[in-house]
């Protein structure tokens, strides 16, 4: 990955997108473990935490690039239990992104 301040940076992008919108969730989820594990070694006990839990509970979903080589079925599933996921971890997912813009802002 890319030095640690850029990461930051992407860090803190990625963070006020999810406390502004729902879109691509999954997708940013995923990259916020992969910084938190990039920053860290490993993102448990830290600020990244939750998306590391998220990402773990999500493995089975189709990100955005997969999605396209999915049933409508699938989909279905898929987008009902991603909601039912992302209104579960609304809260901590704001403690979250905010501990990271808190931390990471002035990189």
């Amino acid at each position: 990955m890319k030095d640690d301040m850029d990461v930051k940076k992407q860090a803190c992008v990625l963070a006020k997108a999810l406390i502004e919108s729902d879109i691509e969730y999954l997708d940013k989820v995923i990259q916020l473990w992969k910084i938190g594990n990039s920053l860290y070694g490993q993102c448990w006990g830290t600020e990244f935490h939750v998306f590391g839990v998220i990402e773990s509970d999500t493995d089975h979903l189709p990100t955005t690039e997969v999605r396209e080589h999915c049933s409508a079925s699938m989909l279905e599933s898929s987008d009902k239990e991603l909601k039912e996921l992302i209104a579960f971890y609304r809260e901590s997912v704001k403690e979250a992104c905010n501990a990271i813009l808190a931390k990471h802002h002035n990189v």
